[in-house]
């Protein structure tokens, strides 16, 4: 049938239509698009869902799933220029945030698996310049005492007023042990390692009395029961004279360090006569 039929009243061709009871009939009607002068209907699924508005617009009405808030998908070919400044497209307030889990809990979390190396920029043996990184000290007079801080606290270092800096060697917690004998000693423990550590030696003097008529060997070393002769050995006198005597050491710095458990032992040959041998020892322990 050809498209514009006339309708005659009294006869004529049939007109499509819905009854809506007492409301009477309506005019059923069918959606057309042209993009070149030609009516084309627009196409519809089963359930009457229309599916397409031609190829030629590039726009397609499809169903709506659950939850969906636009009709297909919206491509945005241009966009008006920006006003300089902060103008941005869209713009979220975040007016409040859901409380934190106690914790490591944040919001976004960034690893940082490398960093860059650290340097100065000028070389061991090269003339100084630019601004490196250096480590500051605190100037105190002579005969000044820096103030004292608690346990666990931050201190400064200090130095004099020509930036000399005050340092004193060995360690905080430096023990000192003497020993007093006329009778040989064999293998005797002058300090005795405890279980899981190790002692190490800071200083130690050996000195005969001026009253002596025997001048005995001493022998000092490392070791968990024989006075070692050759390794361990960290002090040695193959005769000490009456009112003599040697050591070595001042407390500053580490003269020997046992192995794990090891007791710092002494053998002397000869009985010393008159007030006898005296040894002084100072040193500290350390976990193994």
């Amino acid at each position: 049938m050809a498209d514009n039929v006339p309708i005659t009243p009294g006869s004529g061709a049939d007109i499509s239509t819905d009854d809506c009871g007492a409301s009477g009939h309506v005019q059923r009607m069918k959606l057309a698009y042209s993009a070149d002068g030609v009516a084309t209907h627009v196409p519809a699924d089963a359930d009457g869902v229309l599916v397409n508005l031609g190829t030629n617009n590039d726009v397609a009405v499809a169903s709506i799933a659950a939850g969906d808030n636009n009709i297909g998908n919206v491509d945005i070919v241009t966009l008006p220029a920006l006003v300089a400044g902060t103008a941005n497209i869209g713009d979220v307030d975040v007016l409040t945030l859901p409380a934190l889990v106690a914790g490591t809990a944040n919001i976004g979390d960034v690893d940082v698996l490398t960093l860059p190396g650290i340097a100065g920029d000028v070389a061991h043996d090269s003339a100084d310049s630019g601004n490196p990184v250096k480590i500051g000290a605190k100037a105190v007079a002579h005969g000044a005492n820096p103030t004292a801080v608690a346990a666990d606290e931050r201190t400064n270092l200090y130095a004099n007023r020509a930036g000399v800096l005050f340092t004193i060697g060995g360690h905080p917690n430096i023990v000192t042990v003497r020993l007093q004998f006329t009778a040989a000693q064999t293998n005797v423990a002058i300090i005795t390692a405890g279980a899981g550590t190790k002692i190490v030696v800071t200083g130690f003097q050996v000195t005969l009395d001026t009253a002596s008529t025997v001048f005995p060997s001493v022998l000092i070393g490392f070791a968990t029961t024989t006075t070692p002769t050759t390794t361990g050995v960290i002090g040695s006198h193959g005769g000490v004279p009456a009112g003599g005597g040697f050591g070595r050491g001042d407390g500053s710095g580490i003269v020997g360090i046992g192995a794990d458990d090891e007791d710092l032992r002494i053998t002397t040959v000869g009985a010393a006569t008159g007030n006898g041998i005296a040894v002084v020892v100072s040193y500290f322990t350390i976990p193994s």
